[in-house]
């Protein structure tokens, strides 16, 4: 059942390989370790792509699969879970995090309004990075155990259940 569930949230093999971002890990993506779904790769993957879905740097997916390739992850279930983070919830999920860092640093938060520019990116990035990157990395070890800690206990415990049924 886990397994299953799972299933319906990750991406294709084929949809996956067509894409360009893959293309530089050709040679270790084709390895069996980063497609098969077990307990131990499903809770890697949602791991690894509950992190890195926190990272605000535009390399998320690229840092994921390496990821998953080094710790022998499920691939498409990490990247179904860095897509958390996506062009509609970026913003809500970032500011988050740059008001945690605030919090956690005991900086004041600067109000501002969004522009569409690099100069308006340049300038205020200077302002924000430390307390962007704290909250983004408290938020994103934070979520990845508690991801792995549900994935784990969800998929022991169906197991088990699975095992006393078969016995009774």
């Amino acid at each position: 059942m886990p397994k299953k569930i799972l299933q319906r949230f990750m991406p294709s093999k084929d949809k996956l390989t067509e894409g360009k971002t893959l293309r530089l890990f050709n040679e270790w993506i084709h390895k069996a370790h980063v497609w098969h779904l077990n307990r131990r790769s499903a809770t890697r993957a949602v791991m690894i792509g509950l992190f890195f879905a926190f990272v605000p740097l535009p390399i998320q997916m690229f840092l994921a699969i390496a990821a998953c390739i080094y710790l022998r992850a499920n691939l498409p279930l990490a990247i179904a879970f860095v897509w958390l983070t996506n062009p509609l919830t970026i913003p809500p999920v970032f500011y988050a995090t740059y008001r945690l860092g605030t919090l956690l640093l005991n900086l004041p938060t600067h109000d501002f309004a969004f522009e569409m520019s690099w100069d308006w990116l340049l300038e205020k990035f200077a302002e924000v990075w430390e307390p962007l990157f704290l909250g983004s990395l408290v938020c994103g070890v934070a979520f990845a155990a508690l991801g792995y800690t549900i994935v784990d206990l969800l998929w022991r415990h169906h197991t088990l259940k699975r095992w006393h049924n078969r016995h009774n």
